[in-house]
């Protein structure tokens, strides 16, 4: 019973640890921006009023204009989607590039300012600016992972067409962690290929179809913490528009939690119940010892009166646990190589049969039913040989 206690805790511990590094791995990833004192902040344009381009951007400019006012604020900016969020997916042509055939790709449409707030670095060319009007030539800009697959690096100046609109590119940016879309991610996070076009360039057709699916984001960076922000951005926007709330407020890392959540749960639900395993594996060497002990009271008595040393004593009261242990290690072992299998698609940056995991929880094991058979063990340290001689 020990023995499957330790093969079925250690079987535990090794999903937890995988899980637990895989964790730890989407949470260490470059983010390609910088996270800290942004504040995201989300409504619903899915209304009459705002079904038209030009009264989508009136509404961007006159909020973006107050909340800049705000005391502490640095830059803001409007997206369709940010990072760590799942972008649009739309298609596109490569006019003038390599193969120039229809493809699928992520799309996001941003104010100019989009990229400074961000701290998304540009690459090469230029950035939106209020000079792209909708009366002028189209652009977009791309990221470099955009740039790298559909123009070997040399996308400046080439053209997208996507539904009948063709666009220049005209700058390249840094790429950010993005939620997986239809283009084949890698994980919960990943980078995707990215077409950035400016929110002032959209047709009115395009910005009623995306905002039925998507809730635009007005993107805050702020010198420090500040108080009341919240308060402070939702009054900006009911100055312009008191009957639009904002859904939600989150920061970066709020918006990285969210993607990583299911990851979160099962590091958390495999961590409770590899401990619960653990203490129960601990306590059932411990009683065994224990009874072992007891048992043996008078032979370990008459060991001692012949001149055992207590160290010789604790160290043979220990073995049979000790072996125990090792066997429902090699046990546990030889299962959590079958058993996680079922956790392949569940797991990113780790192997399944990562080994310094593997090894690592064995040792942990491997210490804890060390200490569970010393810790009953030491009560020898406090026997008399004359006396236990004498009761028996």
């Amino acid at each position: 019973l020990v023995a499957a206690e330790v093969a079925l805790s250690l079987v535990l511990l090794i999903g937890a640890g995988l899980m637990v590094r895989s964790l730890v791995w989407l949470n260490g990833l470059n983010p390609g921006f910088d996270t800290r004192n942004v504040i995201a902040a989300e409504a619903s344009l899915q209304d009459a009023r705002y079904r038209t381009s030009a009264a989508v951007n009136l509404l961007y400019t006159q909020t973006l204009e107050r909340m800049r006012r705000i005391p502490g604020v640095q830059s803001a900016a409007v997206a369709l989607t940010l990072p760590y969020e799942r972008p649009l997916n739309d298609g596109f042509r490569t006019v003038d590039g390599v193969d120039a055939k229809e493809r699928g790709g992520e799309f996001v449409y941003a104010t100019p300012a989009y990229f400074d707030t961000m701290r998304i670095p540009l690459v090469a060319g230029r950035s939106f600016s209020d000079s792209d009007t909708p009366q002028k030539a189209r652009v977009v800009v791309v990221s470099a992972s955009f740039a790298r697959k559909y123009f070997h690096g040399d996308a400046l100046g080439r053209h997208l067409k996507s539904g009948k609109e063709i666009g220049e590119i005209v700058g390249i940016c840094g790429d950010v962690q993005q939620h997986s879309g239809l283009s084949g991610g890698l994980g919960p996070l990943s980078v995707e290929p990215t077409v950035y076009l400016p929110a002032s360039q959209l047709n009115d057709g395009f910005v009623k179809l995306v905002h039925t699916w998507f809730s635009p984001k007005w993107v805050i960076r702020t010198s420090g913490p500040k108080a009341n922000l919240n308060r402070q951005i939702q009054a900006a926007v009911a100055d312009v528009d008191p009957n639009l709330p904002i859904a939600h407020f989150r920061t970066m890392d709020q918006l990285r939690n969210v993607q990583t959540g299911s990851q979160r749960y099962l590091a958390a639900l495999f961590s409770i119940l590899a401990s619960l395993a653990l203490l129960l594996a601990a306590i059932g060497l411990y009683g065994l010892i224990s009874q072992s002990i007891t048992q043996r009271r008078h032979e370990i008595g008459i060991r001692l009166a012949l001149g055992a040393t207590a160290r010789q004593t604790i160290a043979g009261a220990m073995r049979p646990g000790i072996l125990l242990s090792i066997a429902g290690i090699a046990a546990g072992l030889g299962m959590s190589l079958v058993a996680v299998r079922f956790l392949r698609s569940m797991l990113w940056g780790v192997r399944e049969t990562d080994p310094v995991t593997f090894v690592a929880t064995a040792a942990v094991l491997l210490v804890v039913a060390a200490l569970a058979s010393l810790a009953p063990a030491l009560r020898i340290l406090r026997m008399d040989p004359a006396e236990t001689l004498r009761n028996e």
